[in-house]
């Protein structure tokens, strides 16, 4: 409240919310009213909103206090005013025991309300990473595209055993959103903070760009110094694209590691697939790096480092950050990535999976149109580079294996030229109806990975486990896709050797084969997974030592102080 400016608040009288109430107290920078009729207090808090145009705050006991704000968060509503409904609660553990003063408070002002936030009781790191978010979500909602009531609810679990021993309000982060109107002086000085700092794009799932938006990046990179972390996904051509992030997470030293550490992670567009080695190693680094959001107006913070979020097109926000920007950076930040990424090699495949997508990645033509599922066919796909003109695409928005197949099947319906599919066994058979549509292009090129079940499955744990994992958790089976999709009219070929694989992708890829052609792999799946793993962790040149010492100089300091 305190970083947001609210500094305003009206207090009924109650107990539970009383640690709210001696933090506010005892910090003389908050002015407090006391009004004993919850009904009365809210419309009080309209009366000061009115008055000083600022957010302010009531806060109340748990239970039927809560229902007596109704009214005047209702009027809030209609009138566009910021008023902050801070209820305190007794645990969710506790709804519907008979325990009193507790009814169910959140959502009790749905339809009327900007933001509804259930907070949680601190008890570690996350929690406490939780609540922040959630109280900037909130605060960020009073004004934006337009004014109006939230609401924060808090469970506190006792409410007469805090010592208050903490003498003053800790300085907590707050999130701040620029919009696109923003004064000029606003835009000067985030352009001031990029000047001589090491600024790393996290770039996500996107179409490719357009020219407004390419030509902006471009200058935005030379002005400042910038490296591009994307994948098969982004579509992106930047020049100081590092295509190849996915692998050069897990390929950097620890000294690189040390010497990449951004100051400034600015974040757009959709998911990606390095996201957990990208958390994983800003999860390491000690200096104290901002992260900055583009072109959204919801609050995504998964490096839990989120400091600014600019709603504004991104094409909009790099031309203003480059129209107050000063000599162009000399681009050692990029250089840096470029030297880990020069040393990935691609792997060196025995037949299976592996070999399949990576014969395929190097047979496409230029300005293909790739579908690629998700699963293990994501990851393997990003093992290989690729011509630089092929788009790609992947339900990455939430992972699923979902209707992979359907939405190349419905891109291919309304695309002239030939439109390519990479797809395992399970997910091609969960979705095998999406070939039973007569609307099939003769466009269509499948390439089917069958090793009889799911081995993403099999990644994560031993592979003294093998035997037993196909039964319920990877779902083994025996089945083939040629009588189905013969049936459909499909070319149809299998491959069970190298030699065959390489003539089938062949046809796959021929501009002279009128299609549909579904060219299916069969492969052992535990080779495939086995391949996969020590392919990615020869990758690795962090050792146990390294780890061990990098942990001691992070928790060392910790435990002296």
């Amino acid at each position: 409240m305190k970083q947001h400016g609210i500094l305003r608040a009206v207090i009924s009288p109650g107990s539970r919310h009383y640690p709210l109430i001696r933090s506010m107290e005892q910090d003389p920078d908050f002015t407090l009213y006391s009004v004993v009729d919850e009904r009365s207090a809210a419309f009080f808090a309209l009366g000061l909103i009115q008055q000083t145009g600022a957010p302010v705050a009531v806060c109340c006991t748990s239970g039927t206090s809560a229902i007596n704000y109704g009214s005047a968060v209702v009027e809030a509503f209609y009138q566009g005013l910021p008023l902050v409904v801070l209820t305190a609660d007794r645990l969710p553990e506790l709804l519907n025991q008979k325990e009193e003063q507790m009814c169910l408070q959140k959502g009790v002002y749905d339809g009327f309300i900007r933001y509804q936030g259930q907070l949680t009781e601190v008890k570690n790191a996350l929690s406490e990473w939780y609540c922040n978010r959630v109280i900037n979500e909130a605060f960020l909602e009073l004004d934006h595209h337009g004014r109006g009531p939230v609401h924060l609810n808090c469970p506190i679990e006792s409410h007469h055993t805090d010592k208050f021993s903490t003498e003053k309000l800790p300085v907590v982060r707050r999130i701040t959103r620029v919009d696109a109107d923003a004064d000029d002086y606003v835009w000067q000085r985030y352009a001031s903070q990029l000047s001589g700092r090491k600024v790393l794009i996290v770039w996500g799932q996107a179409a490719p760009v357009d020219e407004r938006l390419g030509q902006a990046v471009e200058r935005f990179v030379e002005m400042f110094d910038c490296a591009i972390l994307v994948d098969r996904l982004s579509n992106c051509r930047s020049s100081r694209a590092i295509k190849s992030a996915y692998l050069a997470l897990r390929a950097m030293t620890i000294d690189q590691a040390s010497e990449l550490a951004p100051d400034i992670v600015i974040t757009l567009f959709g998911n990606y697939t390095f996201n957990s080695g990208l958390k994983g190693y800003l999860s390491t680094l000690d200096n104290p790096f901002e992260v900055w959001d583009l072109g959204t107006s919801r609050v995504a913070d998964p490096f839990r480092r989120l400091t600014t979020m600019f709603a504004a097109r991104e094409a909009f926000f790099f031309e203003r950050m480059c129209g107050f920007a000063g000599a162009k950076a000399s681009g050692t930040y990029f250089n840096a990535w470029a030297s880990v990424e020069r040393n990935i090699s691609e792997p060196q495949a025995t037949f299976g999976e592996i070999y399949a997508v990576g014969q395929l990645v190097r047979k496409l033509p230029q300005h293909a149109k790739l579908h690629i599922a998700n699963s293990l066919p994501i990851r393997m796909v990003h093992l290989f580079r690729s011509d630089p003109t092929i788009t790609s695409f992947c339900n990455r928005g939430v992972n699923g294996i979902d209707g992979c197949m359907s939405t190349a099947v419905g891109y291919a319906a309304a695309s002239a030229e030939p439109v390519y599919l990479v797809i395992g066994d399970l997910t091609f058979f969960y979705d095998m109806n999406a070939l039973w549509n007569r609307h099939l292009s003769k466009s269509l090129r499948i390439l089917l990975l069958n090793n009889e079940g799911g081995g993403v499955m099999h990644v994560p744990l031993s592979e003294s486990q093998a035997p037993q994992l196909s039964r319920h958790v990877s779902a083994g089976h025996v089945t083939s896709a040629q009588g189905w999709v013969e049936s459909l009219g499909f070319r149809y070929i299998s491959a069970r050797t190298a030699a065959e694989c390489d003539a089938a992708l062949d046809v796959l890829t021929s501009s002279e084969e009128p299609g549909p052609v579904l060219v299916e792999v069969f492969s052992v799946k535990e080779d495939d997974v086995r391949q996969f793993k020590a392919y990615l962790g020869g990758l690795n040149k962090i050792t146990f030592g390294d780890k061990v010492r990098r942990r001691l100089k992070r928790e060392l300091p910790k435990l002296f102080r």
